[in-house]
């Protein structure tokens, strides 16, 4: 038993006139929704119009459209049958088919881990009747906003790793990079039934946490751990000279930064399936206790010698100045 792939990519040419019933992802699954249920696909005089009696739900013969982007995962009492990885048209048989097997992408972002998450989740006995089918978002999600109530921390390469501090403010994109760990370890337990909501979305607010995912709230969580990562990755970039104003309007190297950093902390990737995408910082400033600290360190530089020289001769010729002018 399970899935034959009919075709690769779009729903096209002779299967285009031959699938009158399909299933595909719940209506909404866009911006920030990362899990859709499978649901059929509104065909005029079919008898599965309506799609509320069985959305999400096998049976023998059911056809998928996987649309480019997307995941197809099949589960059972929490535990996974099936995954189609490639985009294209899968047909699902009950009866024993040598042919029948998971469809993983052969290339692509998640295909160095997705085998071997596969392999760690997989169902270990025989599916029962009725197995429940999700699609699983992989575009990057953008718009994702932070801002730092109070300055982030951080130590500046730059100023002889001088402890400096920065508001910040702007947003940041998500990608799921491994759906078997998403759907395992961070979508709540009740997205995961025949009767729960149709979309899970990384805005959910109020989601009640389960042993497996500890979700709580979605946006909290995802918002504390890229907050708690921006002081590890501003110190990491800024090493090797780059400045944090080279940062404004987002970099590649910024985003792998703070990537690198969630992974060290939070382990989004090995264990949750997410990455960060991209960061696009919209402000990016020095509280004023760093910008004195700036300014003598600049000042000091413009007057040769060592760093710790040139501090010493800047305060020298403020205590000069000062003189001076009394």
């Amino acid at each position: 038993m399970g899935f034959i792939q009919a075709f690769k990519g779009a729903l096209s040419g002779s299967f285009a006139n031959q699938w009158l019933e399909y299933m595909v992802p719940a209506e909404g699954m866009s911006d920030h929704v990362a899990l859709a249920k499978a649901v059929p696909n509104r065909v005029a005089g079919s008898e599965n119009n309506d799609g509320e009696e069985s959305a999400g739900v096998i049976s023998d013969g059911s056809k998928f459209f996987v649309p480019e982007g997307t995941c197809l995962i099949v589960l059972e009492n929490g535990a996974i049958t099936a995954v189609m990885g490639e985009a294209g048209g899968y047909e699902y048989h009950a009866q024993d088919l040598p042919e029948a097997k998971s469809f993983f992408a052969k290339d692509g972002f998640f295909a160095s881990t997705f085998g071997q998450s596969w392999n760690q989740f997989k169902f270990g006995g025989q599916p029962g009747n009725q197995q429940v089918a999700f699609y699983v978002n992989l575009k990057a999600m953008s718009g994702f906003r932070y801002g730092t109530r109070n300055p982030i921390r951080y130590k500046d390469a730059n100023y002889n790793n001088a402890m400096l501090a920065v508001t910040s403010n702007g947003t940041y994109s998500l990608q799921i990079v491994d759906p078997i760990l998403f759907v395992k370890n961070f979508v709540p337990a009740e997205y995961l039934t025949l009767n729960g909501p149709r979309l899970f979305s990384l805005d959910a607010e109020n989601v009640s946490s389960d042993a497996n995912s500890n979700a709580g709230n979605v946006q909290d969580r995802l918002f504390m751990g890229f907050i708690g990562s921006l002081g590890a990755a501003l110190s990491a970039y800024t090493k090797g000279g780059k400045s944090i104003d080279d940062i404004q309007g987002g970099t590649v190297e910024f985003a792998q930064a703070v990537d690198e950093a969630v992974e060290a902390t939070y382990q989004w990737g090995s264990q949750l399936g997410i990455k960060i995408a991209s960061v696009e910082p919209g402000g990016l400033d020095w509280d004023q206790p760093s910008v004195d600290l700036i300014n003598k360190f600049n000042t000091g530089m413009l007057m040769q010698g060592t760093v710790g020289q040139a501090y010493s001769q800047t305060q020298i010729a403020e205590g000069l100045n000062a003189a001076g002018n009394n």
